[in-house]
């Protein structure tokens, strides 16, 4: 590391200078290092030898790598305030931030699947991945409920703000390998996440990730926490509540 580098890292550590804009990646930078991840590193050990490094890389060492991407892809939005815009704070959503998330939440769950046998990893780092998980659905929550808090612009066409378009403000982001992505409800199949029609979810994962939630959180407070959470979401977005995936979710806390 460049020893200038490293002494404004320090700096923005102990919060000595105001945040410099060329340190932050907006966040179609973000997406852009998301989809490079899942493209050449996520699979990369069982992509057979790097020759990179002349070896298959351990899973281990695969999966530390990405959680700590990911960790850092995460700061970088909370630094730039993508919190939504919920009943306790003014953050900022979009698309992008909604889509980010949920590809990262995916990522930490197919973690705990696929490296649940090895005993290292059981020990050393299922904690941490769930607790990172679950920052990430309580992240995505917030930009869920962004759209009911907030009222259209002047000029908009739709009640809908935020992270409840059904598209992304703006021009269409540019992948890292220079195709253009898109999420709307005309071209449903080139959108991130999911396909078929769009639904009310506008495009989205609300439903799964909705119910992920609810699956990690089911002892908390002895399940007081997953009421509180289901009467809330019925109230606020019924149809969200009535989806498959939230009522599987609710049907195993009902039995747990």
């Amino acid at each position: 590391m460049e020893p200038h580098y490293l002494f404004q890292t320090l700096l923005f550590r102990l919060q000595l200078f105001p945040l410099l804009p060329n340190l932050v990646r907006p966040p179609i930078v973000l997406e852009q290092c998301i989809s490079y991840l899942e493209e050449f590193v996520m699979e990369r050990d069982r992509q057979g030898i790097d020759p990179r490094f002349g070896k298959v890389p351990p899973s281990l060492d695969v999966y530390q790598f990405v959680w700590d991407r990911t960790r850092m892809i995460r700061k970088d939005f909370i630094l730039q305030n993508y919190t939504g815009k919920s009943a306790n704070n003014s953050g900022l959503c979009s698309a992008v931030a909604v889509r980010c998330h949920e590809r990262i939440a995916r990522w930490h769950v197919m973690m705990e699947h696929q490296l649940s046998h090895l005993p290292e990893y059981m020990a050393q780092q299922s904690v941490q991945n769930i607790q990172e998980l679950g920052q990430t659905l309580k992240t995505l929550n917030q930009l869920y409920d962004d759209g009911r808090f907030t009222k259209p612009d002047k000029g908009e066409i739709s009640s809908r703000h935020g992270c409840q378009f059904d598209f992304v403000q703006g021009p269409n982001p540019i992948d890292y390998d220079g195709v253009e992505l898109k999420n709307n409800k005309i071209l449903p199949t080139t959108r991130f996440i999911g396909t078929g029609t769009a639904t009310e979810n506008n495009g989205t994962a609300e439903a799964e990730m909705r119910g992920l939630y609810i699956l990690l959180t089911m002892h908390n407070d002895g399940g007081m926490e997953v009421l509180k959470y289901a009467a809330s979401l019925a109230a606020k977005n019924p149809v969200v509540f009535q989806s498959k995936p939230v009522q599987l979710a609710l049907s195993v806390f009902r039995v747990s």
